[in-house]
């Protein structure tokens, strides 16, 4: 039961690779698409308790999400009208990323990505991408998107700008 949680997790990697080879927006995209997120929902939970929680399995859990992350962006993007203003908001939200771990890494010789409350709820929304273009145009959900998920990452510059030693479970910049 140790390992379930980081078991979970790396199936996360397979889903989201299929994403990759299916048809946009089709049924096997929802099928894989559902099974990542919901390797997403359910790992946290189950290491939480079995007491299995690991720098490991945070680490993993972030590098899984980011890979589900681009693996959306790379099955669905083609298919979308996206904008260069888009494209260039996309990229910088990247670099902000960028720059919060580079900063964390050398503040405290370690790569820290936070799991704030608002980094959770940013993940909802991120992850509900496909759902979102259904019903909005697409350049209106990447500008919401890209202008919260820049507030995350300023958010983590913040508490690494704060804190003494890294704490990736940072519930927000008020309470680091």
């Amino acid at each position: 039961m140790k390992y379930l949680p980081n078991i979970i997790t790396s199936t996360r990697f397979i889903f989201a690779l299929l994403l990759v080879f299916t048809v946009p927006l089709s049924v096997m995209f929802w099928v894989f698409y559902g099974l990542a997120a919901a390797t997403d929902l359910i790992d946290g939970p189950i290491a939480r308790k079995f007491k299995s929680n690991t720098n490991f399995g945070a680490a993993l859990d972030t590098a899984a999400d980011y890979f589900f992350l681009i693996c959306i962006m790379i099955c669905v993007f083609p298919i979308l009208e996206i904008s260069a203003r888009s494209y260039i908001l996309i990229g910088f939200v990247f670099l902000l990323k960028i720059i919060s771990l580079l900063y964390a890494y050398i503040k405290f010789k370690m790569v820290v990505s936070y799991h704030t409350y608002f980094i959770k709820f940013m993940a909802l929304f991120i992850f509900t991408f496909p759902f979102w273009i259904l019903f909005l145009e697409e350049n209106l959900v990447i500008l919401v998107l890209g202008i919260l998920q820049s507030i995350v990452y300023i958010e983590e510059l913040l508490i690494t700008r704060k804190s003494d030693k890294p704490d990736v479970n940072t519930k927000s910049i008020f309470s680091a």
